[in-house]
């Protein structure tokens, strides 16, 4: 009977470790760190906007270097799985629009798809799986109106 009471307690603290956090943010969610896999011929994305100027949107320096990247640098952050724990840090990428357009960015930082809960990141949320956020000049260059918000776009490594 003893056994019983400390398995129902256990049970109980179990229950309340695991829902307590999703009850009080649910906004902040994990997405994944598994982003769809990279495809060398062109990997399926969705573009978003981020400043990664001091000031902006995009919230702390970036993961790769520590630093701000201004306008009209061509720079992005690509969701966690892709950035592979900044395995692709300085790597350029080549981004092509639907519309036939198409550009080179540099990955300076991730697009967190597992955290999200503090201060740093865009609307207390955490990024999709399948974002690649860009600086307004790339998206510029790709002839993309900003406020649509996402795009689809495909990318490869160059």
């Amino acid at each position: 009977m003893a056994n019983t009471g400390v398995l129902m307690i256990l049970f109980f603290l179990l229950n309340v470790i695991i829902h307590v956090p999703h009850l009080t943010e649910a906004s902040c969610k994990s997405n994944g760190r598994h982003s769809p896999a990279y495809n060398p011929r062109g990997t399926h994305a969705i573009l978003t906007l981020n400043n990664f100027g001091r000031g902006g949107d995009g919230g702390g320096a970036s993961a790769c270097d520590g630093r701000f990247h201004p306008l009209p640098q061509r720079v992005v952050a690509l969701s966690t799985g892709w950035f592979s724990n900044g395995a692709r840090c300085g790597r350029k990428i080549k981004i092509k629009a639907r519309n036939g357009r198409s550009t080179v960015a540099e990955v300076v930082d991730e697009c967190d798809s597992v955290h999200g809960c503090d201060k740093s990141h865009k609307h207390g949320q955490t990024c999709k799986t399948n974002i690649v956020d860009a600086s307004q000049t790339v998206w510029k260059d790709l002839g993309l109106d900003i406020d649509d918000g996402e795009v689809p776009i495909t990318w490869t490594i160059l």
